[in-house]
C-alpha cells in the first residue's frame, strides 16, 4: 500500500442514560461498526462482511471474527510485539491500521467536556499508566476541572517485566504490586500525606499470591480547601478463583460503594487507545446499570508525563477488538433490560 489511507472521524456511540434503549442503540452501534475504517480493517483481515440484518447478530459475529486480532494471548498489553499484524497469512499494513485507529478515536484525545462532574475516575494499570493517568487527573483538577471527588481504581496485580525497575527509577520505593503503585503515584501527583482513612482487610503476604485477587482496600484523603476529596480503591475480582479484576468489576464495585445514580455525571480517565472500549463498557455498566451520565477522556502523547508506547497495528487492532466486544455486550444488555 502506498501512502496512508484517509478516513473521516467516526464519533463514538454516545447516548444519555435515559436514551440507552435497544431501539436507540441499535442504529447508533450499527453505524459505528459499519463505518469505513472498520470495514477496511475487516477486508484487510480477509473477512467476508457478515450479511446480518440484526445488529446484535452482526456485532456478535464481528466480535467473534476479531479473535484473530487477539495478540495478547492473556498476557499484559505491554507484551504485544511491535511487528506488523498478520491475520490468516495476510499482513495488515500499519499505516492502514493507524489511520483507522485515528478515525475511530484511539489516537488523539478530545477536549475534556465542560461542566461539573460528580466524580473523576482514573483507571490505574501498569506503573507507567498510573503515572500518566494520575498526573493527568491532578493537572485537570489544577486547571479548574470541577469534580466532587477523584477516585483511582486499581487492583492487586503482580508487577511484571520492567515495572519494578521503572518504579525505582522514578523514585518510588520497592512496590509490592499495582495497588501499591496507584497509592504511591496518587500521593505524589496530588501532594498528599498519609491517608485520613485507610481500610485494608487483607495484609500483604510475604510474596505475591493469587489469593489477593479477592482482596480490597481503600485509602482516602479529605480535601483541605476547595479541591475534591481523593481516594484510591483497590477492587476485588468478581471471579477471584479464575481471573484478576477487570474494568467492569472496578466500575461496578465503585458505583455501588459510592451510591452512584441517575443524578450523577462521571468522567473516566484512561490512555487514549483504550477510550472507545472504556466509553462503551462504561455506558453498559454505569449508564444502563446505574442510570448515570458517563464520559471518557484519554491521555495522549501531548498530555503524557512519561512517553507513551509507540503503538503499532497490533496494539490498535487489539483495542478495536475490545471495543467490538464491548459494543456487542452493550446491545445485548440493552435488549435484556426491563
Amino acid at each position: 500500500m502506498t501512502g496512508a489511507p484517509a478516513f473521516a472521524p467516526v464519533p463514538l456511540p454516545s447516548l444519555p442514560p435515559g436514551e440507552l434503549t435497544a431501539g436507540r442503540l441499535d442504529p447508533a452501534l450499527r453505524d459505528w461498526v459499519s463505518s469505513p475504517p472498520l470495514r477496511a480493517l475487516a477486508e484487510a483481515s480477509g473477512w467476508q462482511w457478515p450479511a446480518e440484518a440484526d445488529t446484535g447478530v452482526l456485532l456478535a459475529r464481528l466480535a467473534q471474527l476479531s479473535d484473530a486480532w487477539d495478540f495478547r494471548a492473556s498476557r499484559e498489553r505491554n507484551f504485544i510485539e511491535g511487528s506488523p499484524a498478520e491475520v490468516g497469512g495476510r499482513v495488515i499494513p500499519d499505516d492502514l491500521v493507524t489511520a483507522a485507529a485515528r478515525s475511530l478515536g484511539l489516537a488523539e484525545a478530545a477536549a475534556v467536556p465542560d461542566g461539573r462532574f460528580s466524580a473523576l475516575i482514573v483507571m490505574a494499570g501498569l506503573v507507567s499508566a498510573c503515572v500518566n493517568r494520575i498526573n493527568r487527573a491532578a493537572q485537570l483538577v489544577a486547571d479548574g476541572l470541577a469534580a466532587d471527588s477523584v477516585t483511582v481504581l486499581t487492583a492487586h496485580r503482580e508487577l511484571g517485566g520492567k515495572e519494578p525497575a521503572q518504579a525505582r527509577d522514578l523514585g518510588f520505593d520497592d512496590l509490592f504490586d499495582e495497588a501499591d503503585a496507584a497509592v504511591a503515584v496518587t500521593q505524589r501527583a496530588f501532594s498528599l500525606g498519609r491517608p485520613d482513612g485507610r481500610a485494608e482487610p487483607v495484609p500483604h503476604p510475604d510474596g505475591w499470591d493469587q489469593s489477593l485477587w479477592a482482596a480490597s482496600a481503600r485509602y482516602s484523603w479529605t480535601a483541605s480547601g476547595t479541591g475534591p476529596d481523593v481516594e484510591v480503591l483497590t477492587v476485588p475480582s468478581a471471579e477471584p478463583a479464575t481471573r484478576r479484576t477487570n474494568s467492569g468489576d472496578q466500575l461496578r464495585y465503585w458505583a455501588a460503594a459510592a451510591g452512584i445514580g441517575s443524578g450523577d455525571r462521571v468522567l473516566l480517565l484512561t490512555t487514549q487507545i483504550y477510550v472507545p472500549y472504556m466509553q462503551i463498557e462504561a455506558m453498559r455498566v454505569l449508564g444502563l446499570g446505574r442510570g448515570c451520565s458517563v464520559l471518557c477522556s484519554g491521555v495522549d502523547p501531548k498530555t503524557a508525563v512519561l512517553a507513551l508506547k509507540d503503538f503499532g497495528g497490533r496494539d490498535y487492532l487489539q483495542e478495536i477488538r475490545s471495543a467490538l466486544r464491548a459494543a456487542s455486550a452493550l446491545l445485548a444488555a440493552a435488549r435484556e433490560a426491563p
